[in-house]
């Protein structure tokens, strides 16, 4: 009996020990040497927070670091952004960005394939409907499909990995696509260990909550900026006394923002000065990015500049565009106004003044 259980007892050992490595390497190779001698950070995909440094030899990069816990690594080479899932082995990503190596990297480039697949469909029955092989109910249909799909595939991976890194990958994608409540996003959230320990994730959620804080109907939410000459800058300035505001979180480099100046100006040429007032909100920019866009664009209204993220983390804004029409007495009549739409629900407001 000694000898039976003493294969087993030593099998065990071994692989205890082996279970005890926590080393991992990345060895990445870079499409031509373009960076040699250059230093290149492998960042928390997370939290930001940096993991490793290497430096380019040629058109090779190389991290070694030690991880108690499976993580997403991201790098930032080549005007380009690679992420993986940095975890005891050998970790290797190619020139075209295929991760290979160790088993959860794998499980994402399973997913990647996955997706990939549905995302060529896609792309596929686009050019039918362009060249008029199909119908535009036919595509809707088909496309609804495809959507769906989608979805399935990511929620099937994110809840099968529930414990592990990738799922925040495949959430985070989930959440672009599917039309959730805060509830539902909670549960689903407090169901995975590894989405309830994200900030990444964590700062989506409070997001959304901060969307329904501020919804149709809420008052407005105030906040405070300094801007690049340390003029002290609040929405309060502008909103809640008296007029109509229509706010613009734009910014300098974001091409539908651009788009949308030109509908702004007919409704600032229209109503400025008459019970309306248009400000711009410069999120996310430089000061003086925005500053030469105002120039450029010829934009006339006031504008609260170098906000950064403040305001658009208080709305729970995720992207711009973002329009806002607010009340004479601050209340919210409208959000994530655009194009005609805006000028429409701007002059029937304007009716009541």
């Amino acid at each position: 009996m000694k000898k039976l259980m003493l294969l087993p007892v030593a099998a065990a050992m071994l692989l205890a020990s082996c279970g005890t490595s926590n080393e991992y390497s990345v060895a990445m190779t870079l499409p031509d040497n373009s960076l040699d001698g250059d230093t290149v950070y492998l960042t928390n995909y997370d939290n930001g927070d940096t993991i490793a440094t290497g430096i380019v030899a040629g058109t090779t990069l190389k991290f070694t670091g030690t991880t108690d816990k499976d993580l997403l690594g991201s790098v930032v080479v080549g005007g380009g952004r690679q992420i993986f899932v940095v975890e005891p082995g050998e970790i290797t990503i190619d020139s075209v960005n295929k991760v290979t190596g160790t088993p959860l990297n794998a499980v994402l480039d399973s997913l990647d394939s996955s997706l990939s697949a549905v995302m060529n469909n896609a792309g596929s029955l686009y050019e039918k409907y362009s060249t008029g092989e199909i119908d535009s109910l036919a595509f809707t249909q088909e496309m609804d499909s495809l959507q769906n799909s989608l979805l399935g595939e990511l929620k099937s991976f994110y809840q099968a990995n529930k414990d592990k890194s990738v799922a925040i990958i495949a959430f985070m994608q989930y959440m672009q696509y599917a039309e959730l409540g805060l509830d539902e996003i909670e549960a689903e959230v407090a169901a995975s260990p590894a989405l309830a320990s994200s900030k990444r994730v964590a700062k989506v959620v409070e997001a959304m909550r901060n969307k329904e804080r501020t919804a149709e109907g809420a008052m407005f939410a105030d906040f405070t900026v300094t801007d690049e000459n340390g003029n002290v800058q609040k929405l309060s300035d502008y909103v809640g006394k008296g007029d109509y505001v229509l706010a613009d979180f734009w910014a300098s480099w974001c091409g539908p923002c651009r788009a949308e100046i030109p509908n702004i100006k007919k409704i600032y040429d229209k109503y400025n000065g008459k019970g309306l007032t248009v400000i711009g909100i410069a999120v996310w920019d430089d000061p003086a990015d925005t500053q030469r866009a105002i120039e450029e664009l010829q934009i006339p209204w006031q504008q609260i500049t170098n906000a950064g993220s403040v305001p658009t983390d208080l709305y729970g804004i995720n992207g711009i565009p973002h329009i806002i029409l607010f009340a004479p007495d601050g209340t919210i009549v409208a959000r994530d106004l655009r194009g005609d739409d805006m000028i429409a629900r701007v002059a029937e407001a304007m009716k009541k003044k």
